[in-house]
């Protein structure tokens, strides 16, 4: 068995010669290639690339970005930061939140902040005050959750 084992030894040191030549020779390649390119990047002629992945889209010009980009975000609330809210100020807010829930029945939470021009940290409150009124339903889970009215 001590024959068999020193034999494979042998034949992994051998392995592993062979595979340090071969990346010094890769590595020496690339930096020549690197140095006739004249600044050309070796990351990217080298990198595999991804089977399946999809083709990136046609690049727009800055103005098109930047009217299609991403939707403005809801504003945020006047408080200080860890300010609680007034009784009135989340009576309003839970009216406001019932009001739409019940003319917009089935919308998510996300929705439903954009709707209103708020944040969804916003109405986590006035929803769960809503629930335990049992004013509301709800269906789903996490942020698949939709609401109803009763």
């Amino acid at each position: 068995m001590n024959n068999v084992e020193t034999e494979i030894k042998s034949h992994v040191d051998a392995f592993v010669s062979q595979l340090s030549g071969l990346v010094r020779k890769a590595a020496l390649e690339a930096v020549a290639n690197a140095l006739r390119g004249e600044g050309q990047p070796v990351a990217a002629a080298a990198a595999p690339r991804k089977v399946g992945r999809a083709k990136a889209a046609p690049q727009q010009p800055a103005e098109v970005k930047k009217a299609v980009g991403r939707p403005a975000r809801a504003a945020k609330p006047t408080r200080k930061k860890g300010e609680k809210r007034s009784k009135e100020e989340l009576a309003a807010m839970t009216q406001k939140v019932l009001e739409h829930i019940r003319s917009n029945s089935g919308q998510g939470v996300e929705q439903i902040a954009k709707d209103l021009g708020t944040t969804t940290k916003e109405l986590t409150l006035p929803i769960r005050k809503l629930l335990v009124e049992k004013k509301i339903t709800s269906k789903g889970e996490k942020r698949a959750t939709k609401y109803f009215s009763r």
